[in-house]
């Protein structure tokens, strides 16, 4: 159960990273809205919330407004995840990760191999 909520709440950041900071969606609005009732119960039924990695950021932002936009400093992993992610499922035939990088405003060094 515990790597579900993990993977729950990963999703949740790297998607909300996606459509809030670079402006791009890789999954439907009703998809990204049943992520976030998804990790809002999971995080409230789990009793081990310290053990979760994100758990404050993804609970503090889900009780706000259900969405993640409100959140402006994405851990690092989240955001070379998120990068790769989008990197893979919409640009890697049209352009270098180094390409897609910079149109983004990073740079290799920066992002981690997720």
């Amino acid at each position: 159960m515990k790597e579900l909520i993990q993977q729950k709440i990963r999703q949740f950041l790297v998607h909300s990273f996606l459509y809030y900071q670079l402006d791009e969606s890789i999954i439907s609005d009703s998809n990204f809205d049943q992520i976030c009732k998804d990790v809002a119960k999971l995080i409230s039924d789990n009793s081990d919330k310290d053990s979760l990695p994100y758990h404050d950021l993804a609970k503090s932002n889900l009780a706000e407004n259900a969405s993640g936009f409100y959140i402006s400093n994405y851990p690092p992993e989240i955001i070379s995840a998120a990068l790769h992610l989008l990197y893979q499922t919409s640009y890697v035939d049209s352009m270098s990760f180094e390409t897609f990088l910079s149109r983004f405003g990073y740079i290799s060094s920066e992002i981690k191999n997720a």
